[in-house]
């Protein structure tokens, strides 16, 4: 019998700590420099979309068998899904956007258009700007996973098993067609939902295999690995085009969807071995745990926290001298500490609630 994903996978979390992280480098150290020369933050956005497909994608489809039993309502299985994903981003999104709101207006355009960032349609709004100079620039992709939480449920839950596949794949094929259709008219950077679909589309594609299709992971598996190793060199051959070109704007997303797949559905078994050490280690799986306040915080701190600690030191005459490395060290050391107080004071209290919106058979499931 093949092994099964099931309740919580932690080495996952080691992944969110790789992806993050490589979010922070993106957007802290020069562009095409140094540690930053691959398009890190592309590829950290990928894991996080793939993962984040395979997660909601697998509660959905179990969700899916027992409303066909008779055993939970589509109604209920709806219901419960969307206010546990309020739960758990909500405050911190909502809180991190007033905070701006108030102390830091002048660093984003959140006083200009308040409903495009409360009612998750900032990816709209910066397709507009095109200011990627907001501090709340990240937060695109949230509005995308928000959106995409809107009218996928109904999508999984509604399709018949024996169909599903080619909902998985049309969701792929469009999200690469959505792109070349956006770079007709000049639209290059895909923040917009639809451009994201092929990523999701992966995620559910691993989802698909472990719940409808389990005696398959083993060659599945087999399978993916080759074409992850293709991905892999496809998308190393894209390095050596500009970032505009045609084919790196279809398929770069895509390759990396692949390879993050693959990982995605090995760690979500357990992985052995050097690598399964270094995604079982607690503290790499911690960061992992307080992603979400690493990624909603990781351009406030360095743009607020570190001007206010040189304020306050310039205020006793003792002025605070950082460095390129020191000032981006410090910003770490604050940017940690800020996500840890999050997830203790702030998603760990709301995470609670969520025991009360899922239905019992399925309780131990990861969302």
């Amino acid at each position: 019998m093949s092994r099964r994903p099931s309740g919580y996978m932690p080495q996952l979390d080691a992944l969110r700590t790789f992806a993050v992280l490589l979010v922070i480098i993106f957007h802290w150290f020069p562009t095409g420099e140094g540690i930053n020369r691959l398009p890190n933050g592309t590829i950290g956005v990928v894991i996080f979309f793939v993962l984040s497909g395979f997660l909601i994608t697998r509660i959905l489809l179990q969700n899916r068998d027992l409303i066909q039993t008779g055993d939970y309502s589509l109604k209920e299985s709806y219901r419960n899904f969307f206010i546990r994903r309020v739960l758990r981003l909500f405050p911190l999104y909502y809180l991190a956007l007033t905070f701006v709101l108030i102390v830091l207006p002048e660093a984003s355009d959140i006083d200009q258009h308040p409903f495009y960032y409360y009612f998750y349609g900032y990816n709209f709004l910066l397709q507009k700007t095109g200011n990627w100079a907001d501090t709340l620039s990240p937060f695109w992709t949230l509005a995308v996973e928000e959106q995409l939480y809107l009218i996928w449920p109904w999508i999984v839950l509604l399709t018949p098993k024996n169909t599903f596949r080619w909902v998985i794949i049309t969701m792929i094929i469009s999200g690469i067609a959505f792109r070349a259709y956006e770079y007709t008219q000049g639209n290059l950077d895909g923040i917009l939902t639809p451009a994201c679909f092929d990523t999701f589309g992966a995620g559910a594609m691993w989802a698909y295999i472990v719940v409808d299709y389990r005696d398959s992971i083993d060659a599945f598996l087999k399978k993916l690995s080759i074409t992850a190793g293709l991905a892999l060199l496809g998308f190393l051959a894209l390095l050596l085009l500009p970032g505009d070109h045609l084919l790196t704007v279809l398929f770069q997303r895509t390759l990396i969807s692949v390879v993050a797949l693959f990982m995605i559905g090995r760690a979500s078994l357990g992985v052995q071995g050097l690598l399964g050490k270094i995604l079982n280690n607690p503290v790499i799986q911690y960061f992992g745990r307080i992603s979400y306040g690493l990624y909603v915080f990781h351009m406030i701190v360095p743009g607020y926290t570190i001007a206010l600690l040189s304020d306050l030191s310039n205020r006793i005459h003792r002025p605070l001298m950082l460095g390129y490395w020191s000032h981006r060290f410090v910003s770490l050391i604050i940017l940690l500490s800020v996500a840890s107080l999050s997830w203790y004071l702030i998603e760990k209290p709301f995470l609670s609630l969520k025991r009360y919106f899922v239905q019992k058979r399925i309780g131990q499931l990861v969302s």
